[in-house]
């Protein structure tokens, strides 16, 4: 495949240094087209460079991000690309072929990491190898030890441009192990699949937004955007068990967590990275502590266009809460797309601020 190929992010940052590949992802296409495979199972793949970069081969994503398979399929259109040797596929379900070769982008998360590699080794044949690409600053011998639970044989590339591989070979047959793992939250107790954000306890910032928050006297409709494991939503449900509830995620494993944890018939989950699925003006409530990283980086692109769909959702004088690292400095942002914005409560690590569609211009603040 040609090296010409064009892979943009997508959606577009307002960052011009971030680019939609890195020397890993160029170490693992380098490999890849050392071997005569006629089909490769790619993971974390988060623009389609892998994906575009492995034609004219059958390409199989597990992709958990709705955001990864949206991009790696305009990356296609944009190049020309059959669209049809991409094939989209669950992590949370097992294919109908076993695979002889996979690539995969290893992830911030050690826990996402193993669960690729159990949907790998579940998925792979016998004598089956995966490729796993990162940057030299960011390994950890954590990786080894994984990497080791689930493969006969683990080997490390040579580097090259400050980048890495692991080249996995020969499956092992595991027990089956359980992905979801349970959290400890007051008196309750959240279940989450690995490699959902915060993996060990409850985020701080999430917390600080819970213990600070101030819904409307009224709540028809609310939404917890970027729900992760739904804990938010699952605050606003006590509060309001007759309201409806929307949670939207860009995260499979994450909407699939919070269907975990909570249950009505007044809820709906959207794996989406955006609201097109919330119809314009119905919202009287939206809660978020909304994402800013794409794994190692910081993209505050990806915040304030979820906060330009926030307010074309809300009702009227509807109510937008969310928590933030103080650093991000997101005031004078939010005051660009809502009429008022306030900081409610902040701390030296967390801001929680609120903003309002539309007021009653009589209404004394």
């Amino acid at each position: 495949m040609s090296s010409e190929l064009i892979v943009n992010r997508v959606p577009e940052s307002t960052n011009n240094s971030l680019r939609a590949w890195s020397a890993a992802d160029e170490l693992l296409i380098s490999h890849l087209n050392e071997t005569k495979t006629e089909s490769v199972l790619i993971y974390n793949d988060a623009f389609g460079y892998l994906s575009a970069h492995a034609q004219p081969r059958k390409v199989f994503g597990a992709l958990d991000a709705k955001s990864q398979e949206k991009a790696t399929l305009e990356n296609f259109a944009t190049n020309s690309l059959d669209s049809e040797n991409f094939v989209s596929t669950s992590l949370l379900s097992e294919m109908t072929e076993k695979l002889e070769m996979g690539m995969m982008k290893i992830p911030k998360s050690l826990e996402l990491f193993e669960l690729f590699l159990s949907h790998f080794v579940k998925n792979a044949s016998k004598n089956a190898t995966l490729l796993c690409g990162f940057m030299t600053r960011n390994f950890t011998k954590h990786l080894l030890e994984i990497a080791e639970e689930y493969f006969e044989e683990v080997e490390q590339s040579l580097s090259k441009k400050k980048a890495r591989l692991l080249v996995l070979k020969n499956p092992k047959k595991v027990s089956v192990k359980s992905m979801i793992k349970s959290i400890p939250f007051g008196d309750e107790e959240l279940k989450q699949y690995f490699g959902v954000f915060s993996s060990n306890h409850i985020d701080y910032a999430t917390q600080f937004l819970i213990e600070n928050l101030e819904p409307p006297e009224v709540v028809n409709s609310a939404l917890d955007l970027a729900s992760g494991n739904g804990v938010l939503a699952k605050e606003i449900q006590k509060k309001f068990p007759e309201s409806e509830l929307f949670l939207v995620d860009d995260s499979q494993l994450a909407v699939e967590s919070s269907k975990l944890n909570l249950k009505g018939e007044n809820i709906s989950f959207f794996h989406n990275n955006n609201l097109e699925d919330i119809a314009s003006n119905s919202l009287d409530y939206v809660v978020s502590n909304p994402p800013f990283h794409v794994e190692y980086e910081i993209d505050i692109s990806l915040p304030l266009r979820l906060f330009r769909a926030v307010e074309k959702k809300l009702v009227n004088e509807g109510k937008f809460q969310l928590v933030a690292n103080s650093h991000l400095n997101y005031k004078p942002h939010l005051e660009k797309i809502f009429k008022r914005v306030s900081v409610v409560f902040d701390n030296d690590k967390f801001v929680v601020y609120s903003c309002y569609k539309r007021w009653d211009k009589n209404q004394e603040w």
